[in-house]
């Protein structure tokens, strides 16, 4: 209480200066001022206090649900961007491509590896197969369709995923498919579709400039269309005088010219003539998209 008085300038010990009278109304007038303080100013304070911790709770409440959402975020983000590019996809379909032609698990290597040396497999072979199947069994391959990824990645304008392509045997492409246990007449059914499709790719890739996919033409239609059937000369000779007027590499255009120079001494006038309208007709396209 002394401390409290001398704080609003009341000296207890000073009898004789001050009043009796004085001194009660300093009194009131403390209590009151701290009556005041008590009051007004403490719930305030309270208030304040009690709003910044409900703050922080609702801050911890949200920081909770927050970083789970983030990580979702990040996951489905990843999940969205794998396989966005034409690389990626090739890259998964020659993966898959190259694994499927060794043994599964280890007990397939096990019988593998008896066969090999009871026939005499090379060891460098041999070494080369372990080698692989170490490897493949670090991948966890979303399917065995490499097929379909390579499809994926010629969509995507891929001219390294049609020289893949063309590389894939009918064997090859019937187990990717599942369609290895078809009856004859399914399988050539099968079979031509997929030469339709890996024809009418490669073209779509050629009149984006695509190299392999020329050449791939040029050389494919020598020996057979898949519309009819038969060798197309005029196809041929019309995609490798296409690409003698768009390709960038020496070695592509002496590859091109020399097929076109072979092919051109078998066909008559009004042949050439029919490939040089189709010639102009892809240049045309070519232009069209911008190259």
């Amino acid at each position: 209480m002394v401390v409290f008085l001398q704080k609003y300038g009341i000296n207890p010990s000073n009898k004789l200066l001050v009043s009796y009278r004085g001194l009660v109304k300093k009194v009131a007038l403390a209590i009151s001022i701290l009556a005041f303080v008590i009051i007004y100013f403490i719930p305030k304070e309270q208030s304040k206090f009690d709003k910044v911790i409900a703050e922080n709770d609702s801050n911890k409440v949200a920081s909770k649900h927050l970083i789970p959402n983030e990580k979702i975020s990040i996951e489905t983000s990843f999940e969205e961007s794998a396989f966005a590019t034409s690389e990626e996809y090739l890259f998964e379909a020659k993966e898959i491509r190259r694994c499927n032609t060794i043994p599964k698990t280890q007990d397939d290597l096990d019988d593998w590896l008896s066969k090999a040396n009871e026939v005499g497999e090379p060891y460098e072979y041999i070494e080369d197969v372990l080698f692989r199947f170490e490897r493949c069994s670090q991948f966890n391959f979303r399917s065995d369709d490499f097929v379909d990824l390579l499809f994926k990645a010629i969509e995507l304008g891929s001219d390294n995923a049609v020289a893949e392509l063309w590389a894939v045997s009918d064997r090859e492409y019937f187990q990717s498919k599942g369609l290895d246990e078809f009856n004859r007449e399914d399988i050539i059914e099968q079979r031509v579709k997929f030469n339709k499709l890996k024809y009418r790719l490669s073209e779509n890739i050629a009149l984006t400039g695509g190299e392999h996919a020329l050449l791939r033409l040029v050389e494919g239609y020598q020996n057979y269309d898949p519309d009819t059937g038969n060798p197309n000369y005029i196809k041929a000779i019309a995609y490798a005088d296409f690409g003698l007027n768009i390709v960038k590499s020496n070695d592509v255009y002496l590859k091109l010219d020399f097929m076109k120079q072979r092919i051109s001494q078998s066909m008559d006038l009004r042949a050439l003539e029919q490939a040089q309208k189709l010639t102009e007709s892809l240049l045309s396209q070519f232009g069209e998209n911008g190259n």
